[in-house]
């Protein structure tokens, strides 16, 4: 399975808000350190905001935060957030309802193994992402804090059942 863009970003947008701790982070700041539009950044925030994953506040001081310690933000609620979680194959155009039929024992196969994808990112949380990383305790622009953190996903066990 691929994961999009947009689940790569928000794990990176939390991930640069965990970091930070209890301060606040600029849309601009996470968009420097990741090489990411703030275009993107500011498409992406409204979502982790409506999934109860970030705060925002407005204002000079302003800036985003996560609404919750990372140790309850699972990555699996960042995917079901972020993509698709229904995979379906559908019949060609043209195709007869028996062919219909057929696919769904398909769709049954392919929502089981999407399940089993989910469940094993339900397994990990937003802290095993950063939980080997130091937090960020330079000031904004300071070379500390602009410095990337970039995802690495290579730590997490995907395989299904263990």
């Amino acid at each position: 399975m691929r994961l999009t863009k947009q689940t790569t970003y928000a794990l990176r947008i939390l991930q640069h808000c965990a970091l930070a701790g209890d301060q606040q982070v600029k849309a601009g700041d996470i968009a420097r350190a990741y090489d990411i539009t703030e275009f993107n950044v500011l498409k992406i925030i409204p979502l982790l905001v409506h999934g109860g994953f970030v705060k925002t506040t407005r204002g000079r001081k302003g800036g985003l935060r996560l609404a919750r310690p990372p140790q309850e933000i699972r990555v699996g609620d960042v995917v079901r957030l972020t993509e698709q979680t229904r995979i379906t194959s559908e019949a060609a155009p043209g195709e007869d309802v028996g062919m219909v039929a057929k696919s769904a024992s398909i769709n049954r196969i392919l929502g089981s193994a999407l399940g089993a994808f989910i469940e094993v990112l339900d397994q990990h949380t937003l802290q095993d992402l950063v939980g080997q990383r130091p937090r960020r305790t330079g000031k904004a622009g300071s070379e500390a804090a602009d410095k990337p953190v970039r995802l690495d996903l290579a730590g997490l066990n995907l395989a299904a059942g263990k």
